[in-house]
């Protein structure tokens, strides 16, 4: 078994210093906070097995290099879909699960239920060589991927390196294809979360308030952050807590994420997507604070079309799942959706 990234009582004074800052960027535009699903039904959407709950069954691939990759399985039919990030998507898509679909969720290395190596392979070309050793690992030819707001990028990236193990690619709320976009644009996420509450935050830290309790100020953090994330920000109350695993609170995620986005460089899949045939829908909130340009260039190349829902942010599954859920249906059983340009 890999070692965990940190601890339970790692210093969450050293780390703590970066959050405005860092995080803004980190936590918010690579990962996008946590998800679940909304107490209150689903607007109209049932799952797809409401009378007899779809077969699930969890375990680990292990790889190369030693570390197991949690994985859970919705369904048991012909068709693959693997959505990285287990833990705030299982739920989440749990609704298109069917008697033709497999969901797999997995989470990758130092997430969720995962293990973690040293945090100097935590790299953009390593989460792409995992995936794949996940699909070798669990038996799978070819596959659907849905990915999720930094996913939704490194999604397409590994469809590039592995064309012929993709079938289709649902991008739900991506960063842009090119760091440029990304720089010129911004996050406005950043600027949405209330400034005194965090300076606040950031005094209990330095003043060494959660040594002894790392995951109170998970916690403390989510809850500051998480409403930017919403074009209504009483939604985020449809979030599960996503720090009752270690991996996510901040002495273990906030490392991970140093490690992580700096082997991103100055990405740039603008020119390599021009010529991926394989289909792709854009699922993007109007109001979301990743922009809405990067969406549009992604659907600007190659097979895509853009679907844009409002008023969603960057949870468009639980702002808008009436719309969300028949459209990702549609488009994994071969037809691009209505209101897909």
């Amino acid at each position: 078994m890999g070692m965990r990234c940190g601890g339970g009582r790692s210093d969450t004074r050293r780390s703590g210093t970066r959050s405005v800052g860092f995080l803004a960027v980190a936590l918010l535009a690579a990962c996008g906070g946590g998800a679940g699903q909304p107490e209150a039904g689903r607007e109209g959407r049932e799952p797809a097995a409401a009378s007899a709950p779809a077969v699930r069954s969890e375990g680990f691939v292990t790889t190369d290099d030693g570390v197991r990759l949690f994985h859970a399985s919705l369904g048991d039919g012909p068709q693959a879909v693997v959505i990285p990030v287990a833990l705030y998507l299982e739920k989440a898509l749990a609704p298109l699960a069917g008697d033709e679909r497999r969901l797999v969720f997995y989470d990758p290395r130092c997430r969720g239920r995962s293990d973690c190596s040293d945090l100097a392979r935590v790299t953009l070309e390593r989460q792409i060589a995992d995936l794949e050793q996940l699909r070798a690992g669990l038996g799978i030819e070819r596959m659907a991927l849905i990915g999720w707001s930094g996913l939704g990028m490194e999604t397409v990236r590994y469809a590039l390196r592995h064309p012929d193990r993709v079938t289709r690619i649902v991008q739900v709320a991506p960063i842009p294809p090119s760091k440029a976009l990304m720089d010129a644009h911004g996050d406005r996420r950043s600027e949405r979360v209330d400034g005194a509450a965090m300076a606040a935050l950031e005094r209990r830290i330095a003043d060494g308030d959660f040594e002894d309790d790392p995951r109170e100020l998970c916690e403390r953090y989510q809850e500051l952050t998480l409403p930017s994330s919403f074009a209504n920000p009483a939604h985020a109350a449809r979030v599960p807590d996503p720090c009752r695993f270690e991996n996510e609170w901040p002495a273990n995620l906030w490392p991970y994420f140093g490690a992580l986005l700096p082997s991103f460089g100055a990405w740039d899949l603008t020119a390599e997507m021009r010529d991926l045939a394989i289909p792709r829908l854009v699922i993007h909130g109007r109001e979301d604070g990743i922009p809405l340009a990067g969406a549009e260039a992604w659907a600007a190349s190659g097979n895509a079309r853009l679907l844009v829902l409002s008023p969603a942010g960057h949870f468009p599954f639980l702002e808008r799942p009436a719309e969300f859920f028949p459209a990702v249906d549609r488009f994994l059983d071969g037809e691009w959706p209505e209101g897909a340009r």
